[in-house]
């Protein structure tokens, strides 16, 4: 064994398209330079609503006279959600042999990965870190990310190293299902949150779809199957109820309540077990989030999902479709529907 490791301390307070961006980022350059990545639980914790330091820090914010920034509220979860600890190598273990002398630390040129990424060339983008690695082949050597914040959002080379961390950590931190097996259960994601009007990134409200997107995926849908129907809308909220993209309060159920369709309204519910449910649904119908980015790299279930900045290579039984209603095709929706279900 060389013991030759990638370290990497990058850890922006993100939701968790940023922040599996910078996990795939350093597993990427672990499996191509042969690397162990040396991780620990502190690059994947995030601030929540009743942190202490959170507080303070906002706190600090308004005195300054500056606006306290929202916190996704993610904790732990990310730790949780996939357990990366029990795969890797520890960082703090390898701190300590750096400190006792027993391996050398590089830290390692800056480099850039651009948005969008949806024909990203690892070949390219990795070339100047391969190299520079490399150019280093002794055993004992550690190589340092540090203050470099782009992240790899493209999951083809990484996407089975993802789901067999998600599998193994659901026997350490199992989460049940709602879904009724007698059902159709679609899962949508709608992302509102922190888009709406008033919220901390409301100047990114075009990157909320409008509720009629929703349901013309939804009605191609219902015209295409004869199962018994169970739609379970995911989003955040506001005051505990859902938004539409205007920022007006709709309800989901009254739409539906003169159909034999069930519907669950899942408003402001907690990350690890959306995200769950997500996966697992029959059919998932996507928003222009990381979340759901993700969710759509790693199903193994029929997906529509709008196209974004990312790419979905990789996946599978995934149907890429405009993010303008009047684009959608009925068609080829229905199509892809009549070869997976």
């Amino acid at each position: 064994m060389l013991n030759r490791y990638i370290l990497d301390y990058d850890n922006p307070d993100a939701g968790i398209g940023h922040s599996m961006g910078i996990l795939n980022r350093a597993l990427k350059i672990a499996e191509r330079n042969h690397l162990q990545f040396a991780y620990s639980e502190t690059q994947l914790a995030k601030s929540h609503e009743q942190s202490l330091r959170w507080k303070f820090k906002q706190s600090l914010r308004k005195l300054r006279g500056r606006h306290a920034n929202e916190t996704h509220n993610i904790g732990n979860d990310l730790n949780e959600m996939l357990d990366p600890k029990t795969l890797l190598a520890s960082r703090e273990d390898i701190e300590q042999r750096i400190r006792r002398g027993e391996i050398k630390l590089i830290e390692l040129p800056a480099f850039e990965i651009h948005i969008p990424s949806n024909e990203q060339n690892d070949e390219l983008i990795y070339k100047s870190v391969d190299d520079f690695i490399q150019s280093h082949p002794e055993p004992n050597t550690a190589f340092k990310i540090s203050n470099n914040r782009f992240g790899d959002y493209e999951y083809a080379s990484t996407r089975d190293w993802f789901l067999n961390a998600y599998s193994e950590a659901r026997k350490q931190h199992p989460i049940s299902l709602t879904f009724d097996p007698n059902k159709l259960n679609i899962a949508v994601h709608i992302r509102r949150g922190d888009l709406l009007p008033g919220r901390q990134f409301s100047d990114l409200s075009s990157r909320m779809l409008p509720d009629a997107w929703y349901l013309e995926i939804l009605n191609t849908i219902i015209r295409n199957t004869q199962k018994d129907i169970a739609i379970h809308i995911f989003s955040e909220g506001k005051d505990g109820k859902y938004h539409s993209e205007r920022g007006a309060p709709f309800s989901w159920k009254s739409y539906f309540e003169n159909t034999p369709h069930v519907v669950h309204e899942h408003i402001d519910s907690d990350f690890k077990g959306t995200f769950h449910h997500l996966l697992n649904a029959d059919i998932l119908i996507g928003s222009k989030s990381g979340m759901s980015h993700l969710a759509g790299m790693l199903s193994k279930q029929t997906k529509i999902m709008p196209k974004m900045w990312h790419s979905y290579r990789g996946a599978n039984k995934l149907l890429e479709v405009s993010s303008l209603q009047s684009e959608l095709n009925q068609e080829e929706i229905a199509k892809h529907l009549e070869q997976l279900l």
